[in-house]
């Protein structure tokens, strides 16, 4: 491999001090302990066992380990720095915790005073010792493909061309194009641990959580690392409708699919490819591949829902979690230094700062992609000199601070972002206009020369430039980016333009036709209302498996974001849209064609004749067991009218009170048996208590409420199911870490240097 040098000198203190640590693991065993630094009685580590290097010797006994760090790589570590070290050093050989001496530094040493240090040892009782310099400390990483994935910012500090073979590398840049975080950043977390983790056991690992929690951060290490240390060919997928065409049955391959089910809404249509791609994917992971999905954890709860049952369980089995909340106070503040460390704030601001950031680590409303913007001028011209009040108004209301710095833009600025957004988030390059962007373009004033230059100026901070399947593209810099471009879109003459920009994804998510209450939604006026719903069914009157759940979205929207005036405006053009709606589909309180009655309904759109229909449906539903929300859901309760009411509570009477196994019989004959038995039979526990709402005071009533409850269990306790096989499959505890105590040297003591 040749020599290695790995930038040591660019890590902090306590970065450093963590990285001895692992090596000593890897090196020693795992053993080895960690120490507060407040507190470490003259070691920073410590260790029990035997040794013997590569040159013969052999250390055994109660081992020391002290660590050395400098951000100077010209700066020489002398006897004098060691003076107070010496002193600790006896005291532990005395009490006979201190055997073997190991001085861990990445500065020069003279031989001179390599010498002076083991004779000095030597006289205070300690007959072995061993410095481990830089040189010893690159070497060890450069050999070991597990200490640089246990510790992934060394990929960012050194010669990828150098660290990693040419197969691996070629693999591991098609990685670092894709990720939006500079490697010298990364730290590694304990959510990291668990994702590598539930790769190991299950090939598949499903990272979800809130927005900015870096979920691709820690898909991107996990793809680096299979890179370098498997030799694994990394397969970067934007919809697992690819994956058909990528895989190749006899190669190693990890797929990442970054956003699996949505950007910053859920789209349908990537769940629904998901579908059709999972016989193949269960075969893939069982030939060896394995594949990594992000996505936010609101759009999962969507997909999952959509998902088929049982289908592929490891959705659920193989999810971790991303949680700010998870993050320990160290990683927040490393992931908080880092940032900084390698961010372009001038250093009379980090001055200004460095008070403050114990405080911002543990806010809150921390998260890495706030970090980030912290560490980026672009983002905290608001800010001017930082205070606790301000520092603290940047993680507590990061949406108004990204909104303020999105209204400082200039229009070549706002052009290029535009560009991006009607473009469906991925501008290609070279930039060529199509009429959407040309438009943009004409009444913005803009020319593609300016906004060129300023999407170049903008890149690492609101934007990136990114290669994806060999063609480069301009993105956003983080998903949070489109939400805050979205808030900026409130003239009406770019309306019109923007509509036709939009996906019909985008559409539903970011706007409303009329005010319908929703929180930040885009509301458009009625001049725009017919280009919407010809958008719309359009949309709506595509065929294929592959669309329908674009339709179904579609209705969503006319039923929950759109005016009376809309939908009538709607059924005018498009009369069609009332096709199939009189017969409901089930659940009948999860499908959005019924939530479009009951709004059409409430709304005064919807034809009698649809209303009856459906109404008799829903009762006959509710009679023989198969879904009974006619009971207790207020907006189907409310479409009957009186008869059909009194033949409702008749029926209920006379059919369901006397025989109320049979609703249980029709109920479980949907079962399916990869599905928890009591979750799935709930809705009869609901549907007993809403029985017994119905008619208080009846005692056959609440004895038949009784009977199915009690059948409900008998026959849950009938089925041969054990849940999830989660047993040694978690990796829940943490590795050994350096918990910060009070009086410990600060993280950020050496954020910036001295002068």
């Amino acid at each position: 491999m040749g020599t290695v040098t790995f930038a040591l000198h660019q890590l902090g203190w306590s970065d450093f001090q963590s990285l001895c640590l692992t090596v000593c693991r890897e090196v020693l065993g795992q053993t080895v302990v960690g120490y507060l630094d407040s507190n470490d009685g003259g070691r920073d580590g410590a260790f029990t066992g035997a040794w013997k290097p590569s040159d013969g010797e052999t250390f055994r006994g109660e081992f020391v380990i002290q660590v050395k760090h400098t951000t100077r790589p010209d700066t020489t570590l002398g006897i004098a720095d060691l003076t107070d070290e010496f002193d600790k050093a006896e005291r532990l050989a005395r009490s006979g915790r201190c055997d073997v001496y190991l001085l861990m530094t990445n500065a020069p040493m003279t031989g001179r005073t390599e010498e002076t240090l083991h004779a000095e040892l030597r006289d205070r009782g300690i007959s072995q010792s061993r410095i481990l310099s830089s040189t010893w400390i690159n070497e060890t990483i450069a050999a070991s493909a597990r200490l640089r994935m246990l510790v992934p910012r060394l990929y960012g500090l050194g010669d990828l061309t150098q660290i990693l073979d040419e197969r691996a590398y070629e693999q591991a840049q098609a990685v670092l194009d894709s990720m939006r975080t500079d490697l010298s950043k990364l730290v590694r977390t304990t959510t990291y641990e668990k994702a590598a983790r539930a790769l190991d056991d299950h090939g598949f690992v499903l990272l979800a959580g809130a927005p900015a929690t870096g979920k691709t951060t820690i898909a991107g290490q996990l793809a680096l690392a299979a890179a370098d240390v498997f030799g694994t060919h990394v397969v970067i997928l934007d919809d697992a409708a690819q994956f058909a065409e990528r895989w190749n049955p006899n190669e190693k391959q990890l797929f990442w699919l970054d956003d699996a089910f949505g950007t910053t809404q859920f789209t349908p249509h990537l769940a629904q490819s998901w579908q059709r791609a999972t016989p193949r994917v269960k075969s893939a992971i069982d030939g060896g591949s394995k594949f990594v999905l992000t996505s936010r954890d609101y759009i999962l709860n969507h997909a999952i829902l959509r998902l088929k049952a049982g289908t592929f369980p490891l959705l659920k089995r193989a999810q971790v979690v991303v949680d700010v909340a998870n993050l320990t106070p160290s990683e927040r503040r490393q992931i908080l230094y880092n940032h900084l460390k390698h961010g372009r704030q001038p250093k009379a601001f980090l001055r200004d700062l460095i008070p403050h950031l114990e405080s911002a680590a543990e806010h809150r409303g921390f998260t890495p992609e706030l970090a980030r913007r912290l560490a980026d001028p672009t983002f905290t011209a608001h800010l001017k000199h930082p205070t606790a009040k301000s520092v603290e108004s940047f993680f507590e209301n990061p949406r108004q601070f990204l909104a303020d710095t999105f209204e400082s833009l200039d229009d070549d600025s706002l052009s290029a972002l535009g560009l991006i957004f009607v473009s469906r988030g991925w501008l290609p390059t070279p930039i060529t206009l199509n009429k959407p962007r040309q438009e943009l373009l004409t009444r913005a004033g803009g020319t593609i020369a300016s906004v060129t230059r300023a999407l170049t100026n903008l890149k690492g901070s609101l934007v990136e430039h990114v290669i994806r399947d060999n063609e480069s593209g301009w993105i956003f810099a983080h998903p949070t980016m489109i939400d805050a471009y979205s808030d900026q879109i409130r003239s009406p003459e770019l309306l019109h333009l923007l509509i036709e920009g939009f996906d019909t994804d985008v559409l539903v998510a970011r706007t409303t036709c009329g005010d319908t209450g929703f929180t930040n939604a885009i509301v458009l006026p009625e001049p725009v209302w017919p280009t919407v719903i010809d958008r719309l069914n359009q949309a709506l009157q595509a065929t294929g498996t592959t669309r329908w759940f674009e339709r179904r979205q579609c209705k969503s929207y006319v039923a929950r974001q759109c005016a009376p005036e809309f939908q009538r405006l709607y059924l005018e053009r498009y009369p069609g849209l009332l096709d199939g709606l009189s017969q409901p589909s089930l659940p009948l309180e999860a499908d959005t064609d019924n939530d479009l009655v009951v709004s059409l309904y409430h709304n005064g759109a919807l034809p009698e004749e649809v209303r009856t229909e459906f109404v008799q449906s829903i009762i006959d539903y509710c009679i023989d067991g198969t879904d009974g929300a006619v009971i207790w859901n207020g907006d189907f309760r409310d479409m009957l009218t009186h008869d059909e009411e009194h033949t409702l509570r008749t029926r209920l009477m006379t059919e369901v009170v006397p025989n109320p196994t049979a609703i249980l019989k029709n109920f479980t004959a949907w079962y399916d048996s990869d599905e928890d038995p009591e979750r799935f039979t709930y809705p009869l526990e609901e549907f007993g208590e809403a029985l017994v709402a119905e008619f208080k005071e009846n005692e056959a009533v609440r004895a038949a409420a009784v009977t199915l409850e009690n059948e409900r269990w008998k026959w849950i306790m009938e089925q041969e199911w054990h849940g999830s096989d989660d047993d040694g499959r978690r990796y829940d505890a943490p590795r050994p870490t350096r918990p910060q105590a009070h009086g410990h040297r600060s993280v950020f003591d050496d954020l910036v240097e001295p002068t």
